[in-house]
């Protein structure tokens, strides 16, 4: 569309109208009059309201809780809000829930799990849009009871999940496949989020369950629990958190879309940078971990590659590719082009550079 390639001349056009209203209402100089008409009425200030910046004051966000692994999100919020915007967000422990929250109108943009996303895609026929990846890998620990000595151990066992085609359930399942295990051996018991797997693990009602990075090493110094194996040793290109929102959003609120991505890629670029900041808004927003798990899994983000510092845009391809192999999406998937739109990173590279 054609405003998609004006919008960082938008953006200039903006700041230069700003600039001369300031300049007007700033200076303590009398306006210049007309010479040689001395008649001429004095000049009032304009009461034309001044063109918004965006084209709504207010966003609703479909997210998840906050987790350690996304204390980007709050970042990203507060500059949004430091921006004026009033931001709303709808947190649901299971991403397929954030993604039929916005389809029933409850929310205006999603920022969760990616195969929620692309498979309420798929059966739709479109319906929502990608715009920006936030983190390129997941920090998923396989957490389990102290009896288990390995991974092998689990056949048989029962292994907890969110729900089915959640990214617990997913990832899950390629990484005992990549161990060699025989799936249809396991159980898989829908259990909730990660609070929920782990207070289950601590009861012994599972033999293992996925946990976020953090989470999951705080519960081994708490309830004795065992991290078997990290994911991303299994799966290092999957894409944990998409940006979406539907066409028609997006084409009501162009400037505000390229904002919001602004903002979310220089909150992973914030975090790629800033241990200690993030650690500290980390304590703010995650109670439970103690600051040398913090330290450690932080070091963890930061040199696998977690923040999606350039937007992220090129993870959706072998996401997406993963998800087929696993069957959970069709081999006649939709062609990216006819679901992701790549031109708000590309416009924000343009203007800042690759980091």
């Amino acid at each position: 569309m054609q405003w998609k390639k004006s919008r960082a001349w938008s953006y200039v056009w903006l700041i230069a109208v700003l600039a001369m209203v300031i300049a007007a209402c700033g200076s303590d100089e009398p306006a210049e009059t007309t010479v040689g008409d001395s008649d001429a009425p004095a000049t009032t200030e304009s009461t034309e309201p001044a063109e918004p910046a965006f084209e709504a004051t207010s966003v609703r966000i479909a997210t998840s809780p906050p987790e350690f692994d996304t204390i980007t999100d709050a970042y990203w919020i507060q500059s949004l809000e430091e921006a004026g915007l009033e931001v709303e967000t709808f947190e649901f422990e299971s991403s397929p829930d954030t993604v039929r929250a916005v389809a029933a109108g409850e929310g205006d943009i999603i920022n969760t799990s990616p195969l929620a996303i692309m498979q309420f895609i798929e059966a739709s026929g479109g319906g929502l849009t990608v715009i920006a990846v936030e983190l390129l890998k997941t920090d998923y620990y396989l957490m389990a009871v102290p009896e288990l000595e390995s991974i092998e151990d689990l056949v048989n066992g029962v292994v907890g999940i969110s729900e089915p085609g959640d990214i617990s359930d997913s990832l899950t399942r390629v990484v005992l496949e990549e161990a060699g295990l025989d799936v249809s051996l396991i159980e898989f018991a829908q259990i909730g989020g990660t609070g929920a797997r782990i207070a289950a693990l601590a009861a012994g009602q599972i033999q293992a369950g996925a946990a976020h990075a953090a989470d999951g090493l705080a519960a081994a110094e708490e309830f004795g629990l065992q991290p078997l194996v990290r994911y991303v040793d299994y799966v290092p290109n999957y894409a944990q958190r998409f940006l979406a929102a539907s066409p028609e959003w997006l084409e009501e609120h162009p400037v505000l879309a390229q904002f919001l991505v602004d903002k979310m890629i220089e909150a992973q670029r914030w975090a790629q940078n800033n241990k200690d900041a993030y650690i500290t808004l980390s304590g703010e927003v995650v109670e439970g971990i103690s600051p040398e798990i913090r330290s450690d899994v932080y070091d963890l983000f930061s040199e696998e590659g977690f923040f999606g510092i350039n937007g992220g845009m090129d993870f959706i391809q072998p996401t997406m590719e993963l998800e087929q192999r696993q069957g959970n999406l069709g081999e006649e998937m939709a062609d990216l082009s006819t679901w992701t739109d790549s031109s708000y990173v590309e416009d924000y590279l343009d203007r800042n550079g690759e980091n």
